[in-house]
């Protein structure tokens, strides 16, 4: 298969990708991501943290160099391994963290540190390794919220700023304060799909007092002071990739809040979906998948 034709697809492909991490360390190739990617050598994958639930690969294509992170593990609740994941992405507590501005969420700080010396590291050995290329950090799901977090970190510790931040179907991953800094910084692509509730966590503003006033018990959850980072592409209902404005917010938690009195769990679950036969690649990856 050839490389894909757009950046924000080989982006993507490559956050697909970070799913064939395994618990070993070691990368499975994932088909038809990898070779739209076009990496001109193998990447070097890494896992960290409790029960190796974080995960990113490092590697090299001809768009530079790209770090992607992966997701969440599918849900599987008789799996040991994917109930700490999402533990830690509950783990929603708002810290502060030395050199970073603002708070961030405390599971997904304590997974980028997971990772951090490896990662760092070969970030820098395959940047030296390709003479001043571009720098790319990626990722799906939870993966979308640690490249933030590590495209923060990377230019903080003067090993590059990254020339451009994608990311899909990611939750928010820190307060206003960080995020107008890091806005003032990267150029980040937000891409978010349809009614994937997802990039609305952790839940504050609107969509919990909503959620309240329909009689949803959130009585222990507190408001959380999120921000989202970057510029938002909403994949709309009719296929399209529209821009933020005044009345898109009011939209999508209207569509959002009827899915879930409809109870249509499962629809808002494939919302989310990153790889083939999601929403997500079949508008950012037209001809990619079978």
């Amino acid at each position: 298969m050839p490389v894909a034709q757009t950046l924000e697809c080989r982006l993507l492909c490559a956050s697909n990708c970070a799913y064939g991490i395994q618990d070993d360390g070691s990368l499975q190739v994932r088909q038809p991501y990898y070779d739209a990617v076009g990496f001109t050598a193998p990447p070097a994958p890494f896992v960290a943290g409790v029960a190796g639930i974080n995960a990113a690969l490092v590697g090299t294509s001809g768009d530079g160099v790209v770090l992607a992170f992966r997701g969440t593990l599918p849900p599987n609740f008789q799996d040991l391994q994917t109930n700490i994941d999402w533990v830690n992405d509950a783990n929603a507590a708002l810290i502060q963290v030395a050199n970073v501005p603002g708070r961030v969420h405390a599971g997904f700080w304590g997974a980028i540190d997971s990772l951090w010396a490896n990662v760092a590291a070969e970030v820098q050995r395959q940047l030296n390794a390709a003479g001043g290329a571009n720098l790319y950090v990626t990722g799906h799901s939870k993966g979308g919220a640690l490249a933030a977090l590590a495209a923060w970190r990377l230019h903080a510790d003067a090993i590059k700023t990254a020339s451009g931040v994608y990311t899909y179907a990611a939750p928010r991953t820190a307060d206003a304060t960080f995020a107008n800094a890091y806005d003032a910084v990267f150029q980040h692509q937000r891409y978010e799909f349809e009614d994937d509730i997802v990039p609305c966590l952790p839940p504050s503003g609107a969509l919990v007092n909503t959620l309240r006033a329909l009689g949803v018990n959130l009585q222990n959850l507190p408001l959380l002071e999120y921000e989202s980072v970057g510029t938002l592409r909403f994949i709309d209902w009719s296929g399209q990739v529209v821009p933020d404005s005044l009345l898109l917010p009011a939209r999508r938690l209207w569509s959002l809040v009827g899915r879930i009195i409809r109870g249509d769990f499962a629809g808002i679950a494939r919302d989310h979906a990153g790889g083939c036969g999601g929403g997500y690649m079949s508008r950012v990856c037209p001809g990619v998948c079978p």
